[in-house]
């Protein structure tokens, strides 16, 4: 048997104690998205600060996992099974409504993601169109069934002169259009970004104007964790804020480091040029809400009460939320200045300096 020499052998194991100390010293947490899988669209709260450290950094050792749809997230934060949510906040602001002491700490995308798609070529030009038809919606559970439901009702719509069924996203929902099983979609800015890659043509994609001041991929937690670990909350909002800084700066390198966090979501094609700027293009569909003045705030993450009151308004009228009540109790600015003071040009330097493969 081979041995190494005494001074060799006692350096590599204080090299391996200390690195041992230092993961012992990093918090253990977990992060529930409202996302069955994560793509590169999602690489800024979920493979981008591991990838980049930024969460090590913080303290953190950020355990990411995924969830069907944003009740279920969410509902892993109320039980303790989850430590936070990255999702569409109106199952946490129906909680609240409810007693349930949940607070909106920080919000990536501050506008509306959501739209119904109607394709090209199909004889169908408005939204009242889409009477005697079918749409299709990722799940029942998304958000966006109860955004298509109410667009199609302010066109003019009653309930049952459409149908919603669910098709998924990606491959799924686009061979659901293709067949015919549906005349329409439901969905999100980026999967129709992914659509019109591949080749598929919309006639147009419809937006609810009063929807402009919507808020999704925001992180929720408990109350008491607020007020008893502000700064590991603190950690785990600037690594996605400083993830944000350095997707806009080179979006093909947040695709590269989440396909090297998440081997999985690699393109069965491999990593091809062709591929890795169709992702990268679809990573970018969000840049400017997730932006630092995506409000005019000058801010990342941050809401106000008067973005907030409109919300809020439009999930009454459509029915998603029950009544209007303090918007202060959705959420809380108290830790944006933290959470925003950080070197955004040297994130800028290091992602374009990037030179990973």
């Amino acid at each position: 048997m081979h041995t190494l020499p005494k001074a060799i052998s006692c350096a590599a194991l204080g090299l391996l104690l200390a690195g041992s100390a230092q993961a012992e010293n990093l918090q253990k947490f977990t992060l529930t998205h409202a996302l069955p899988h994560l793509t590169p669209s999602f690489a800024i709260d979920s493979s981008m600060p591991v990838a980049l450290g930024y969460w090590k950094k913080e303290g953190l050792d950020v355990d990411v996992v995924t969830t069907r749809g944003a009740a279920a997230a969410i509902q892993l934060v109320i039980s303790g099974k989850s430590d936070a949510a990255v999702a569409s906040p109106v199952a946490a602001m129906r909680a609240v409504q409810k007693g349930v002491d949940l607070k909106i700490i920080y919000t990536t995308l501050r506008g509306d993601i959501f739209g119904v798609a109607i394709p090209a070529g199909k004889g169908m030009h408005s939204l009242k169109d889409l009477k005697g038809h079918t749409i299709g919606v990722s799940s029942f559970a998304s958000s966006g069934a109860n955004y298509t439901k109410s667009l199609l009702i302010r066109a003019g719509l009653k309930p049952d002169q459409f149908s919603i069924v669910e098709v998924g996203v990606g491959a799924r929902a686009a061979s659901a259009l293709k067949s015919g099983q549906v005349q329409a979609l439901g969905l999100w800015d980026v999967a129709y970004k992914q659509m019109e890659l591949s080749g598929i043509k919309f006639e147009k994609i419809y937006t609810d104007p009063r929807a402009d001041t919507s808020i999704a991929g925001s992180i929720v937690v408990r109350g008491e964790d607020l007020k008893k670990r502000p700064q590991v909350l603190i950690g785990l909002a600037r690594g996605i804020a400083k993830s944000q800084v350095y997707q806009k700066a080179n979006p093909d390198a947040s695709v590269l480091l989440h396909w090297k966090v998440y081997p999985q979501s690699v393109p069965r094609e491999g990593k091809t040029p062709e591929l890795l700027k169709k992702d990268a293009v679809v990573a970018s569909v969000r840049i400017p809400i997730q932006s630092r003045n995506a409000f005019g705030t000058g801010k990342f993450g941050d809401l106000t009460k008067d973005d907030m009151k409109k919300f809020q308004d439009y999930l009454v009228a459509t029915g998603q939320l029950p009544k209007a009540i303090d918007v202060s109790k959705y959420y809380t600015n108290a830790l944006i200045p933290q959470i925003n003071d950080f070197d955004e040009a040297a994130i800028v330097k290091a992602a374009k300096a990037y030179q990973g493969k």
